[in-house]
């Protein structure tokens, strides 16, 4: 059996069981990414295919208990903003919820401890979030930043900033 993966409209693959067993360790297939066994049928979100559901470490209840590690990062603290104006809301603190220790500030506000980087962090969790929902992560540990649809404006007055030298 052969696996295709959709991705912003283009389809990748085919890809054999062991390697979407080992993308899904990996973390460049999450429980939302949308695969299918026929390259022109229908895609469905990989955790409601039986044959993938249980790389996802999913309960019943289809919350994530398995938790993700990036190879060679070490635990680091991270303040994650967040403007979700899409349905996605739950859907992106449950991908959150799979890197690490979460905890809710307030709305749109949430720390994290876990073994990741922001890039990793701003890469899966765009994959949630619609063209208007906004994302920025800061490693607070190893003073780092990752960002998503914040608008050229915004990009530029961050690197701006961090880039001053002191």
């Amino acid at each position: 059996m052969s696996w295709f993966v959709k991705v912003e409209g283009r389809v990748y693959g085919p890809y054999t069981p062991p390697q979407m067993r080992a993308f899904v360790g990996e973390g460049r297939i999450a429980s939302h990414s949308m695969v299918s066994s026929d390259k022109d049928g229908e895609f469905a979100p990989a955790a409601e295919i039986e044959e993938l559901k249980s790389w996802f470490g999913e309960s019943e209840g289809g919350t994530v208990v398995e938790k993700r590690v990036t190879p060679g990062a070490r635990p680091a603290n991270f303040v994650i903003i967040t403007e979700i104006t899409s349905e996605n809301g739950a859907d992106f603190r449950n991908s959150l919820a799979a890197y690490g220790d979460v905890e809710s500030v307030t709305g749109g506000v949430w720390l994290l401890r876990g073994p990741t980087t922001a890039a990793v962090l701003r890469n899966e969790l765009s994959h949630v979030l619609d063209r208007d929902d906004k994302l920025l992560i800061i490693d607070a540990s190893h003073d780092r930043a990752a960002w998503f649809n914040l608008g050229s404006e915004a990009d530029q007055n961050i690197r701006d900033l961090w880039g001053r030298a002191n």
